[in-house]
């Protein structure tokens, strides 16, 4: 009996030591081959960041339009400028990859994510999502205005001064940013000739500042304003209603030890809301269905062959337009069967041209393509990271132009949790 019970107590303690062993192996394991499949996952986050900062693919100018029209042109998948520094990307393949966020490419020329993915050997079993965003963040609120004298009785408010707030991309002030305010002042003249033609004039000036504790500066355009007023008086005789519509636009430039970044906006009133295009090499495409801008019928609207080009944080080009849509007339847009109106620049478009303007006349009232060029917040993106999904994040400074944006490239495994 007492060794029944012996055996019985000694079987206990072995069993009590095997559940204590097991329940040190087992999680150990489980964390160890956890961490094993995470680190992978690092490594294979890091390896693909490496392919798309670091290579500029194959054909190494694929930003270029003319040259890979489509995916299966596509061979080999990177960013960086073709003869370009390190981290440097070059701005055209940027805005072909682009399917999450604003001023998209149309589909037929953007460079499908899951061509990407499959280019970066990804497969079925990964997702990913490259997002960009420029390294400061540079935001313009008017705080001025100025009764502009068209002539006689004849007014327009235009925006004279704005408030310019920099931030870190961690949202703290960049106190001591250099500000620099490129003000475009397009406008349009009659010149009261039989045609009744429409002249449109181009004028600029630049002012800066610099940020303070809040990261705010103020700059003031007032004086430039009332003199160019002064200007156009002097030039011809208002009473006669020559001078039609003025089109102000804002180029903001920020440096913050040694980063740059640029932020740009249409400063007339709600009336003036722009028609948007997008630019890719020297071709700027206009997106003409609007409903903002097709309130009511659906009248053509005339682009005028004046193009202007800024590159901050000082000067800005006069262009010329050629049309390169077959089958319709001109420099009309018209709501045909085309979405899309594809325009070419007579002049090199280079990596500093961050605002395109365009004048454009519809049912007797001026308005603007506007054209932001450099990505604001864009991404490209495979899928969604849902729940508690393990993600694998690089995060990389890169240049595009005389621009510092941030690159955040994120991985992940389907279905892991």
């Amino acid at each position: 009996m007492h060794v029944t019970l012996d055996n019985a107590f000694a079987f206990s303690i072995l069993v009590l030591i095997l559940i204590t062993i097991m329940g040190y192996i087992i999680p150990s394991a489980y964390v160890s081959f956890t961490t094993i499949r995470e680190h992978q996952l690092d490594e294979i986050a890091q390896s693909i960041a490496d392919k798309i900062l670091l290579s500029p693919g194959y054909p190494e100018d694929w930003g270029d339009i003319m040259k890979v029209k489509c995916d299966n042109d596509l061979l080999s998948f990177g960013l960086q400028k073709a003869g370009g520094d390190l981290y440097e990307l070059d701005v055209d393949k940027v805005l072909r990859i682009v399917n999450v966020g604003d001023y998209q490419l149309p589909s037929t020329i953007k460079i499908n994510y899951s061509r990407i993915a499959e280019l970066l050997g990804l497969g079925n079993e990964y997702g990913f999502s490259i997002r960009v965003r420029p390294a400061l963040n540079v935001s313009i609120f008017p705080s001025g205005m100025y009764e502009f004298n068209k002539g006689g009785s004849k007014k327009q408010d235009v925006v004279s001064s704005v408030d310019v707030m920099v931030r870190t991309l961690e949202g703290r002030p960049a106190i001591g940013a250099n500000v620099t305010g490129l003000y475009v002042f397009m406008h349009v003249r009659n010149k009261g000739n039989k045609e009744n033609k429409d002249y449109v004039y181009m004028n600029h000036t630049y002012m800066t500042s610099v940020t303070g504790p809040d990261g705010k500066a103020t700059i003031d355009f007032q004086e430039y304003i009332k003199d160019l007023e002064n200007k156009i008086r002097e030039e011809e005789d208002l009473e006669l209603g020559q001078f039609k519509k003025a089109i102000p636009a804002l180029i903001v430039f920020a440096e913050y030890y040694g980063i740059r970044a640029v932020n740009s906006t249409v400063i007339g009133s709600s009336e003036d809301a722009p028609l948007k295009g997008v630019i890719v090499n020297n071709y700027v495409i206009v997106d003409y269905n609007i409903d903002e801008f097709y309130e009511g019928p659906h009248g053509a609207a005339h682009v005028k062959n004046a193009t202007g080009l800024v590159n901050p944080p000082y000067y800005v080009y006069v262009g010329a337009l050629s049309n390169d849509t077959n089958g319709q007339s001109g420099l009309v847009i018209n709501t045909g069967a085309k979405k899309h109106r594809v325009y070419k620049i007579s002049v090199e478009i280079d990596d500093e041209t961050t605002f395109i303007i365009l004048p454009v006349k519809k049912e007797g009232k001026e308005k603007m393509i506007a054209v932001f060029r450099p990505p604001s917040d864009s991404s490209c993106q495979l899928g969604w990271a849902y729940g508690n999904i393990k993600t694998s994040i690089v995060r990389r400074m890169v240049k595009m132009g005389s621009f510092h944006y941030i690159v955040e490239i994120r991985v992940w495994r389907w279905g892991e949790r």
